[in-house]
């Protein structure tokens, strides 16, 4: 009787040898064994008779053994054995032949009866057929034969033989799941993983085994947050915000100030009683904040930052790009003007003095930090800490930079609000779960107006710039072109040297419309007087043909733009197309995203395509979590391939059902069914909840 936590040296032919080996795979007991999931299926179910078999089809065949011959052939420097075998049943005859097996002719025993599986080939004989003991209950063949991932040298028959030993002995767990939810007992999903009976049960075990997997990441997400909630605030006002939170929803139009020239849609009303809420709880506050461009997300987490100034404390903003910040500081200026602001980039830092730089930045009445990187860097030298820290724009920030636990010393820990406009797919994941609160914003003040999409194909691409300028041409002063380029200057590397940069563009389209456009270049290698002067430029509404990198993703808030074009969009994910889509027809005007790919291929074809179609963030988030996966949920990557072994992070009926099944259990984690495999998957996603239990 094998039990999952057994050595595999307990497993007879598994030596000390084999064992090191295994464990390089990070297999090291049965349970991890039994995890070790085979990557298809072979089916070698359908036992035939001789004469029913088809040139270049694998089949199962019963059969006896007639005669056995082995001969060497010359072969360079070596022989080559060839070891023939004559097999019958009642309806014919055939041969079966073997390269350098040197076992197959004593195991084969004449008149006996074995199992032959494997292709017949067009010389009318199976070529190294896999042959097997007429028994019960087989493992190589006449069955659904499992493939193993080729990780090891290890032989696939010898893997098979050794878990169909340990299936056919493995202690029955008593699994509380099967009666109340109608799922596989855990034994017989790892039994029917490995060796099923049909096709249907390897469905139901992968599904039971996704369940338990789904189940140890909720638990896991749920002792995040547990452990988040045992942590302080460095504030808590709740006495000052307690009075927006007790009258009607309505109400929360007045915890901003009149300077505000417009009432706040009801979506952002809920979204602020949402984080006003938060920030009346004596653990600090992790919400996400989506909203679609354009939604006004930024007014939102102004009114925070505002109450907290009220109460008496800092708050920080952090924003991807020093243009962005500077903008940030300019709205605040205009909605809140009496609100204390102080700009922190590294152009401030630059011209302050090094002393300056490395002590305490005093603040004698509450302030709103703005800035860059370089605000979290230097959060503890702000004094008070700011309570409250709002990361803008969540998908340009490295997820151990919005881990602010690593930046501060004090055991406090500030409130904090990520805003999305298209959440990343870890992001997504993590509303999934329980460890970050959620609020969303999908009505635009300007009503539901769309930008008009396109993916358009090589051979339009002069026509769509023609028409372009047609629609420049006409006089109108609410008109602004953006040409985005994924490169400043034209790439050397393979494959990218077709893609257009930003100065060859500028060039070419100056040479052909400058007597007639206002043409302008923007991008990050220019020196920052010449970045000004092209901002204040557009701000100014001076320019009808705008040529930059993704630097306008955040940032430039130009209301007058209505044409995006983007060169080489398949070179940019989801987020931050939707993001450079979202720079145009932000009064509500009509307005067009052109996308012009540097890829023949038909899957960037088809990723473009439903961009096109799709204008919601969080769809698009969908879209985008299918294609690459979540990134670790847990740990530091950002992106990367899916690591669930039997779940899909785009199935939400069986997140559903596995969130539903938790809620069930009153203490999972009391009862030995339900942590065996909590523990293992729990172990694998080597969790660090003091640095990660952000998003």
């Amino acid at each position: 009787m094998y039990l999952l936590s057994d050595s595999l040296q307990k497993v007879p032919g598994i030596g000390k040898t084999t064992a090191h080996q295994l464990a390089q795979l990070g297999i090291n007991n049965i349970l991890e064994f039994l995890l070790f999931v085979p990557n298809r299926y072979e089916d070698r179910s359908h036992i035939i008779t001789i004469d029913l078999l088809q040139i270049e089809q694998i089949h199962t065949v019963k059969a006896r053994v007639v005669s056995v011959d082995e001969r060497f052939k010359a072969q360079k420097n070596k022989k080559l054995r060839i070891t023939t075998a004559i097999i019958e049943d009642d309806t014919g005859r055939t041969k079966c032949i073997w390269f350098n097996n040197r076992f197959i002719k004593n195991n084969l025993k004449i008149g006996e009866e074995y199992f032959f599986a494997g292709n017949f080939g067009s010389y009318y004989n199976f070529t190294q057929p896999v042959v097997e003991s007429v028994k019960l209950s087989t493992a190589h063949t006449g069955r659904l034969v499992p493939i193993y991932p080729q990780t090891t040298k290890l032989k696939q028959g010898n893997i098979r033989r050794w878990l169909k030993m340990i299936v056919d002995d493995l202690e029955e767990a008593e699994d509380g799941l099967v009666k109340d939810h109608q799922l596989l007992n855990i034994t017989t999903a790892l039994k029917q993983l490995h060796f099923p009976e049909n096709e249907e049960l390897v469905i139901k075990a992968r599904e039971r085994l996704a369940i338990e997997e789904l189940l140890s990441l909720i638990d896991l997400s749920t002792k995040i947050k547990s452990s988040w909630q045992e942590r302080r605030a460095l504030a808590s006002p709740a006495p000052l915000i307690h009075k927006f939170l007790k009258a009607n929803l309505a109400s929360i139009q007045d915890a901003i100030p009149s300077t505000v020239p417009f009432t706040l849609t009801n979506q952002q009303q809920q979204a602020l009683f949402e984080i006003l809420g938060d920030l009346t709880q004596p653990w600090p506050m992790n919400r996400l904040l989506v909203g679609d461009v354009g939604t006004g997300k930024t007014v939102v987490a102004g009114a925070a930052a505002w109450q907290m100034a009220q109460a008496g404390y800092n708050s920080a903003l952090i924003a991807p790009t020093q243009i962005l910040a500077e903008q940030h500081l300019q709205t605040f200026r205009n909605l809140f003007p009496k609100l204390n602001l102080t700009l922190l980039t590294s152009k401030t830092s630059k011209n302050s003095t090094k002393k300056t730089k490395n002590s305490t930045i005093n603040t004698k009445s509450p302030t709103l930090f703005i800035g860059t990187h370089s605000v979290i860097n230097r959060l503890d030298q702000i004094n008070p800490t700011p309570a409250l820290v709002i990361y803008d724009e969540q998908h340009r920030f490295g997820v151990s930079q919005r881990a602010i636990s690593n930046q501060l010393t004090t055991k406090k820990q500030p409130h904090v609000l990520t805003m999305s406009a298209t959440p990343i797919p870890r992001s997504y994941m993590l509303t999934i779960f329980s460890h970050l609160e959620l609020s969303l914003i999908t009505q635009s003040p300007f009503g539901p107006k769309e930008t008009k999409s396109w993916f358009v194909p090589k051979n339009k691409h002069e026509s769509a710039y023609q028409w372009l300028f047609e629609q420049l041409s006409e006089n109108s002063d609410q008109k602004l072109a953006m040409v985005i380029c994924p490169f400043i200057n034209p790439s050397t590397e393979e494959g990218f040297q077709d893609i257009p940069s930003a100065t060859n563009l500028y060039q070419q389209f100056s040479k052909r419309w400058s007597k007639l456009l206002k043409i302008v270049l923007l991008h990050g290698q220019q020196k920052p007087a010449i970045q000004e002067k092209v901002i204040a430029q557009l701000f100014n509404n001076e320019v009808d043909l705008l040529i930059a990198t993704s630097i306008v993703e955040v940032g430039v808030d130009l209301p007058q733009a209505n044409i995006m074009v983007i060169e080489g969009a398949d070179r940019f994910g989801l987020a931050s197309l939707h993001q450079l889509r979202g720079r145009v027809g932000r009064l509500g005007q009509d307005s067009y995203c052109l996308l012009f790919s540097s890829s023949n291929s038909a899957e960037s074809k088809k990723r473009l395509g439903l961009f096109a179609k799709e204008n919601d963030g969080l769809k698009l988030a969908e879209i985008d979590l299918k294609n690459r996966g979540p990134g670790n949920l847990f740990g530091l990557e950002q992106h990367g391939f899916e690591t669930l072994r039997f779940a899909s992070w785009n199935n939400a009926t069986l997140i559903k059902k596995a969130n539903d099944i938790y809620q069930s259990l009153t203490n999972p984690r009391q009862s030995q069914q339900y942590t065996f495999l909590f523990n293992q998957f729990c172990s694998n996603s080597k969790t660090d909840t003091n640095s990660t239990v952000q998003n």
